[in-house]
């Protein structure tokens, strides 16, 4: 077998090959074979027909059968041979077979890029230790106080406070024009009945929830509300609006006591309420440490290596990250029409992301065979272990749904990508 390569882009490689007829003959008498067993000829009793007719009856049948089954022979051991690191195989053309001659055929297939790891160890990195003061575990017991908060009917002439839930009727516009005219999409914010809201930052738009603070159920005002150039709805960006608002009714938020506290947390004494407090706050902020050094070491080496990749896998990416943020944003409430009207920017972002994890993965990867990291069916076991606490599954379902998605390579890739980033942190400690 005879095979000729040449590059014809960045990660893209054209093949030629050809294999003489007794190189080929076997599979073409295999194929006949079949073919005068199963093939019906008119006028003869299956499996009796002439060879020669079988051969010009289904020509074109066999022809295809054989071809089919001399490239999946052939096509791995002319990468074999050319030592071609295939990813995919984007395209098989100028397919030719005769029994006189054998077979040829070209492919252009996606292949691993070639690059240089820049010096991985001692990758510069700061190292801090969390702490957790007492301000922050009195600002965390304030939060959980207030996440047990009950509301109760507002005693008549209650001033609106922080936390207080109301109920307003409210409609904006815009150069005298209604807001929802202006912005169909913005319903939500353009007018509303009987819209219970609570007075804290991030609930609503900004300048009202600022001027219900004060006010008394009854009671009105006229609030000036800007839209911000970056507003998700471009019909509303930049411009300003004059919202009518009036307060139908209003509920204080009434703090719990901390025997009640307690009592809801099952916990014995605020003493103990503060030490795991301050033990939760803790890890959270020892993970956050973790992640920010892995970020450090993610960033270093995207930064001091770059290269093409193969545009099948970065395709293949972009489709699993685009998933992932659609996924994202039907969970954030976004409707199709959202999702539509910023497909460019989406798709953009989702490219971006795709060829930034791609590239990542190789540069992992290649540390990983340098360093002889590998991972075990144990390691393996143990996440997917985790991932079922998590996904509220069975181990052994989540196992199968994973070996049925074809996932189990993409798992082990994972768990030896946090494995390198792991061994980078501790050669950067040394």
């Amino acid at each position: 077998m005879k095979v000729e390569s040449k590059v014809v882009g960045p990660c893209k490689v054209k093949v030629f090959v050809k294999a003489e007829a007794d190189e080929t003959r076997k599979e073409y008498e295999d194929v006949l074979k079949l073919f005068m067993k199963n093939g019906r000829v008119t006028g003869f009793r299956q499996g009796k027909a002439p060879r020669e007719i079988i051969k010009r009856d289904f020509h074109k049948e066999i022809t295809e059968e054989v071809q089919g089954r001399l490239f999946r022979a052939l096509y791995k051991k002319a990468l074999e041979q050319k030592k071609i690191d295939m990813v995919a195989v984007l395209d098989v053309g100028d397919m030719l077979f005769s029994p006189e001659t054998g077979i040829s055929f070209s492919m252009t297939v996606d292949v691993r890029p070639d690059f240089d790891l820049p010096k991985y160890k001692k990758i510069p990195i700061t190292f801090e230790d969390p702490a957790v003061t007492e301000g922050q575990v009195d600002e965390q017991i304030v939060r959980l106080r207030e996440a047990f908060a009950k509301f109760e009917e507002a005693p008549e002439g209650h001033g609106i406070g922080p936390g207080d839930l109301v109920s307003i009727d409210f409609a904006g516009k815009i150069g005298g024009q209604p807001v929802k005219e202006v912005a169909p999409e913005a319903k939500a914010i353009s007018e509303g009945t009987g819209f219970w809201l609570q007075v804290e930052e991030g609930r609503f738009l900004p300048e009202i929830v600022q001027a219900l603070k004060g006010m008394k159920a009854g009671g009105a005002a006229e609030v000036a509300v800007t839209f911000d150039t970056g507003h998700p709805v471009a019909a509303l960006r930049g411009k300003e609006a004059v919202y009518q608002v009036t307060v139908k009714a209003a509920r204080m938020r009434v703090l719990p006591k901390d025997e009640e506290m307690l009592t809801q947390m099952k916990v014995e004494s605020m003493e103990k309420l503060r030490e795991q407090t301050r033990a939760g706050m803790l890890e959270s902020a020892n993970q956050a440490e973790r992640q920010r050094r892995e970020q450090m070491v993610i960033e270093f080496l995207l930064k001091k290596t770059d290269f093409e990749l193969p545009e099948s896998q970065v395709a293949e990416e972009i489709n699993v990250t685009l998933d992932r943020m659609m996924s994202e944003a039907h969970y954030r409430g976004l409707t199709r029409e959202d999702l539509e009207k910023n497909r460019g920017q989406i798709i953009e972002n989702a490219t971006a992301a795709a060829k930034r994890q791609l590239r990542l993965r190789y540069i992992l990867g290649s540390i990983a065979g340098k360093e002889g990291i590998t991972v075990t069916d144990e390691e393996v076991s143990r996440k997917i272990a985790e991932m079922s606490v998590e996904m509220r599954l069975t181990a052994e379902k989540l196992r199968a749904q994973i070996e049925k998605n074809g996932r189990m390579d993409m798992l082990r890739e994972q768990i030896r990508d946090g494995k390198t980033v792991r061994f980078l942190l501790d050669e950067a400690k040394k």
